[in-house]
């Protein structure tokens, strides 16, 4: 993990995040590494003094090396154990290729498409992380594809056993690249027995935008379910990532079959461990109310019982996993 930076007397500039609205918070650089613009988009890659390097794209935090382990572990270690089996993976987005370079510490991976339709931001991403990604290029099995992801899903014929979105969620309350649409054509590319995992945002600050995603996965999926994962320097609490899946729900691997397969992967991490992985579903309560007011069939006045996982009867109605 790295460690902090010294801060200078003179900061270089002082960048702005809206992170919900009426809420700003700054991030003081200590040094400008690179920026580029991209139609009405700005990537800004700078140096902080608390959360080291900085990834900014349209105005909002990507990446920190400070703490990027945690999210990119927790995305990438915890659906790979799961499912057990995985052999082609898919990023849509992945900014900093950092999530690319988790992935690739499983042996089994045969083979990794990471598509990404920003290429400045992807080139100067790559020229700016090279402590994290570097090792990323030099593997035979990744492959990087100037595409947008929602139209890639649409149109290929290809099938991954897992499929990770890691795109960043837009500033206001909406979720526009989540669309159902979005979803359904990412259930057509998993292959049997698939896992999509996807970056849901930050609930606290976007209720409206977390029940809306919620509502379109388990329109798309019969199983759904979510789990939190604590990002220093995200602001307004844990991160929410979805899991969707036509057959796997989080608690069929048992604690004992996901400790094997982590012993048995070998991989040296900083903050996944087994029991992370399962405490990572257990939800709050509000979050627990959320998942029920989007599931719950706008029919009946009800309510149903919600647990950390749900699936999608042949009736169309919303029921916790057996």
């Amino acid at each position: 993990m790295p460690g902090h930076f010294e801060h200078p007397s003179r900061p270089a500039g002082a960048f702005v995040q809206q992170v919900a609205p009426g809420v700003e918070i700054t991030f003081e650089a200590d040094r400008i590494v690179g920026r580029v613009e991209n139609g009405a988009n700005e990537t800004l890659v700078i140096d902080n003094a608390h959360f080291g390097r900085l990834l900014l794209v349209g105005g909002a935090l990507r990446s920190s090396s400070a703490d990027e382990f945690i999210y990119h572990e927790m995305m990438s270690h915890l659906p790979l154990l799961a499912h057990g089996g995985v052999e082609r993976v898919l990023i849509v987005g992945g900014a900093d290729f950092g999530l690319a370079e988790e992935v690739l510490k499983h042996r089994g991976v045969r083979e990794l498409v990471q598509v990404e339709n920003d290429g400045l931001t992807s080139k100067l991403a790559r020229s700016s992380f090279t402590g994290v990604n570097a090792p990323v290029f030099e593997d035979v099995r990744f492959e990087l594809r100037n595409i947008d992801g929602a139209e890639f899903l649409a149109t290929t014929d290809e099938r991954f056993d897992v499929i990770l979105v890691d795109l960043p969620e837009p500033v206001g309350m909406n979720v526009a690249h989540l669309t159902q649409k979005f979803f359904r054509d990412a259930r057509g590319c998993l292959a049997s027995g698939g896992l999509l995992i996807t970056r849901l945002g930050v609930p606290f600050l976007r209720p409206l935008a977390f029940s809306a995603a919620m509502k379109r996965l388990v329109a798309a999926f019969p199983r759904v379910s979510a789990y939190l994962v604590p990002v220093p320097s995200t602001f307004g609490g844990p991160i929410a990532i979805g899991w969707a899946s036509n057959v796997l729900s989080p608690d069929a691997p048992s604690p004992e079959v996901v400790a094997a397969r982590f012993a048995d992967a070998g991989i040296a991490t900083n903050y996944y461990t087994p029991e992370v992985h399962r405490a990572s579903f257990a939800l709050p309560q509000y979050l627990k109310n959320s998942i029920g007011a989007a599931t719950r069939p706008d029919e009946e006045p009800g309510g149903i019982r919600v647990t950390g996982c749900l699936q999608t009867t042949d009736t169309g109605r919303a029921e916790p996993c057996d």
